[in-house]
C-alpha cells in the first residue's frame, strides 16, 4: 500500500510539472519572444526569403528583372539584414539571382 501511494504522489508531481512548463513554454518562451525586431512597414515594404537557405532580407526600393519565378533577378538598393539577433540596415545594392540563390519568395508588408 504504501508503494502504491508514492507511484502515485509521483504521478501527481511530474504531472504537475508537465503542465507548469508547458504554461511556461507556450506563454513565456514562445517563438514569439525569440523573434528580432523588425523594421517598420513604412521603412521595409517588402520581404524576400530565400527558400534554400532560409535568409530573410527586407526592403524597399528594388528592382525586379524578369518574371517567370525561377529566372527573376531583383536589385535591392538599401535592405534590411538579419546579423545575430537583430536586422541592420545595409546601405549599398545587393543582387539576389534566382540562377544563384534558388527561389526567391516576395511579399509585400502589411501593418
Amino acid at each position: 500500500m504504501k508503494v502504491i501511494t508514492i507511484i502515485i504522489i509521483i504521478i501527481i508531481a511530474l504531472g504537475a510539472a508537465w503542465v507548469g512548463l508547458s504554461l511556461w513554454s507556450g506563454g513565456c518562451a514562445g517563438p514569439e519572444n525569440n523573434r528580432p525586431d523588425m523594421p517598420n512597414e513604412d521603412e521595409a515594404t517588402h520581404s524576400f526569403y530565400i527558400e534554400n537557405t532560409g535568409g530573410l532580407i527586407l526592403a524597399t526600393d528594388f528592382e525586379q528583372h524578369g518574371q517567370e519565378i525561377g529566372s527573376r533577378t531583383f536589385v535591392l538598393h538599401g535592405f534590411w539584414e538579419l546579423r545575430g539577433k537583430e536586422f541592420k540596415f545595409i546601405d549599398g545594392d545587393i543582387v539576389l539571382d534566382e540562377h544563384i540563390f534558388g527561389d526567391i519568395a516576395v511579399k509585400r508588408r502589411m501593418k
